[in-house]
């Protein structure tokens, strides 16, 4: 006699209506101890991408170095993931090695996206300046992105020889009026084989560092600005600085000594 699959667990007499309710109770406990789940997974760090716009010019005797902060990464963040950028160097014969033969292993600085000093950021771009450099020498850097316990994203990369800078303009006045300051130069007298670009013009608040980037968006093709909608009764400092060009490089010459102007109402 073959019994069924309610006789085989219960040989015994058992009521039809209380056998179906222990079966169940059987059926669930096996299917939640099949579908048991393991420890909980932490989610992966997400990593930023490498940085954009990358930008490395040399300024009189130091080097500048620019670019965009991410704006997505590779596995699904974004631009909060970022939380700083680490920079490294290497340096190269300019006459005679390969640039691009070597990876850049000397750290630089690590700037926090937040507070980014030594460097400086301005909306969605960051700069930092290389004070350490050397004339005739050739420097390749790495710019890699942060996340949070110091894991890096992927490299941005650019190389640069120094060349002697440029002569700086000469003579530089500013005179204050109203809410304004009219700023004007002397053009340098260049060397042979430069070719003169245009101009660039800094200005700072008395007692604040200057800014890495100037107030023109664009070289200026004139020695003369005026600088409006300034607070009278603070007192402003100008600089500039000649921007040529020599074979395909780009080149800034050094600042010129300051020229300071305070606006008036009612000049």
């Amino acid at each position: 006699m073959r019994l069924s699959t309610a006789a085989r667990f219960f040989p015994f007499p058992f009521p039809r209506p209380a056998a179906l309710v222990v079966i169940s109770i059987l059926l669930i406990g096996f299917c939640s101890g099949c579908g048991k789940k393991g420890p909980v997974r932490p989610k992966l760090a997400t990593l930023p991408s490498a940085p954009e716009e990358l930008t490395l010019q040399q300024q009189g005797n130091i080097f500048v170095l620019g670019w965009t902060i991410p704006s997505a990464d590779l596995i699904g963040g974004g631009e909060e993931d970022v939380t700083g950028f680490r920079i490294r160097r290497m340096t190269y014969d300019a006459a005679e090695d390969c640039p691009t033969c070597r990876d850049p292993q000397e750290v630089m600085a690590e700037l926090d996206i937040k507070s980014p000093a030594p460097g400086q950021r301005i909306g969605r771009r960051m700069y930092w300046r290389d004070l350490d450099i050397g004339s005739g020498i050739g420097y390749r850097y790495a710019i890699t992105p942060m996340i949070l316990g110091g894991q890096e994203g992927p490299a941005a990369t650019i190389h640069l020889a120094v060349q002697p800078p440029p002569p700086s303009p000469t003579d530089l006045q500013a005179e204050a009026g109203d809410a304004r300051v009219v700023v004007k130069w002397k053009a340098p007298v260049l060397p042979e084989g430069l070719q003169l670009v245009g101009y660039n013009l800094y200005r700072r608040q008395a007692q604040r560092p200057f800014p890495i980037v100037p107030v023109n968006a664009n070289p200026l093709q004139v020695t003369r600005l005026v600088d409006r909608g300034l607070d009278n009764g603070r007192a402003y400092e100008y600089r500039v600085s000649a921007l040529v060009r020599s074979g395909d490089q780009l080149l800034e010459s050094m600042a010129s000594p300051g020229a300071l102007a305070t606006p008036q109402e009612g000049r």
